[in-house]
């Protein structure tokens, strides 16, 4: 609600269509809204529900923008792809602005991070754990260390460039495969983080347009997945590869996710992990 007001303020939008899937956040949105003056209460239409279960052709105005503050993508608390996708496919090509532009996941092979002073005091205000997990799992973290990072540069495991994704058809399943190259001199490997990438506009001059998990400083969760027990973390050294198959099914509010891995030539000894989002605890 809070964007909704600062678009109406400043005057970018005339009429703003407010959307809260969940039931908590819509009965705070609609309690703020009662209290608001009447000239800008006309201006803000609430609907408890997703944003793709709204016949939008109905709506007068109707609306030609969009900005979801669910990204869709692994690292999102809510995980939603397919709302974005239905919700602009149903607006038949009227959407002449999206934000953000794109999205996608980074992924960067890790040894089990030791998690810092800020992001103790991020969890902490999140009221989420700030002991890094044991076994093979999937815990949130914020702003991960990077002397835990086994290359330099990491690599995107999905991307979506919004309005182009919706001109076909969601697709139902997804597969990707990478390797990478590990840089450091000596390392233990225990797994993936899994950060957000996000591109607000296609204009991004000097990168201000950009929210990247694994560069800056966010509040956006980023996925630490375990592979391999911490006990039995997987000795690596400079040159080796780590290969990744990455499947997705995407054809649920919350998708299914599966990440394999292994090392060099040892498919046999290959670790997988799946799960079903939303899964951040």
């Amino acid at each position: 609600m809070s964007l909704t007001r600062l678009l109406i303020k400043y005057e970018t939008a005339e009429h703003v269509y407010a959307v809260e899937a969940s039931r908590e956040a819509y009965c705070f949105a609609k309690n703020l809204r009662g209290r608001l003056p009447d000239e800008e209460k006309r201006k803000i239409f609430l609907y408890g529900c997703y944003s793709k279960n709204i016949d939008w052709h109905a709506q007068n105005p109707r609306p030609n923008a969009i900005i979801h503050e669910i990204i869709g993508c692994i690292s999102s608390n809510e995980e939603c792809i397919k709302v974005m996708h239905d919700t602009i496919e149903n607006l038949n090509g009227e959407v002449y602005s999206c934000i953000p532009y794109k999205i996608g996941t980074l992924c960067m092979p890790v040894s089990r991070p030791k998690i810092s002073i800020i992001s103790s005091w991020c969890l902490c205000l999140l009221s989420s754990s700030m002991k890094v997990i044991k076994n093979i799992g999937i815990q949130g973290m914020v702003n991960p260390p990077k002397d835990a990072f086994l290359c330099e540069t990491p690599q995107f495991i999905e991307e979506f460039i919004l309005q182009d994704y919706v001109r076909k058809p969601l697709e139902s399943h997804r597969l990707f495969r990478t390797k990478f190259i590990v840089e450091k001199r000596a390392a233990k490997w225990t797994g993936f983080h899994l950060a957000p990438n996000v591109l607000i506009s296609k204009d991004n001059r000097k990168g201000v347009a950009e929210i990247d998990g694994l560069k800056r400083m966010t509040d956006r969760p980023v996925r630490y997945v375990q592979m391999y027990d911490h006990l039995k973390a997987i000795d690596l050294k400079q040159g080796d590869e780590i290969h990744v198959v990455f499947e997705s099914e995407l054809i649920n509010e919350c998708p299914t996710y599966r990440l394999e891995a292994w090392m060099n030539n040892k498919y046999l000894l290959r670790s997988s992990f799946a799960w079903i989002g939303p899964a951040l605890y």
